[in-house]
């Protein structure tokens, strides 16, 4: 009888999961952002502060902007504004859109 009704629960517990497992549907799931993610800067249209901001020294900032306009990120480190390093510390914040020619 103990038997019985032991093999009675744990029959119960496992159907009643399997049928718990079934309703329940998984969340969609949204990327984490990070907290502090940088922005992303464009260097022919930012001003100097958002340069800065990202994590460039002021003075290079200032050259950035005073050299404009930028036919590509890239071009910063030919015009020996970034180093290497630096470029490649920086380079996913940075941007430079050409802008559009009004006819």
């Amino acid at each position: 009888m103990l038997r019985r009704s032991l093999a009675g629960i744990v029959l119960f517990v496992f159907v009643g999961t399997a049928a718990f497992a079934q309703a329940v549907k998984e969340m969609p799931r949204t990327p984490i952002k990070p907290i502090n993610q940088p922005s992303i800067v464009d260097i022919n249209t930012a001003p100097e502060a958002d340069i800065v901001s990202i994590g460039i020294e002021r003075t290079i900032a200032k050259k950035i902007v005073e050299g404009r306009p930028w036919r590509s990120k890239r071009d910063l480190v030919t015009k020996q504004l970034l180093t290497k390093d630096q470029y490649e510390k920086f380079k996913n914040s940075l941007v430079a859109k050409r802008p559009s020619k009004k006819g």
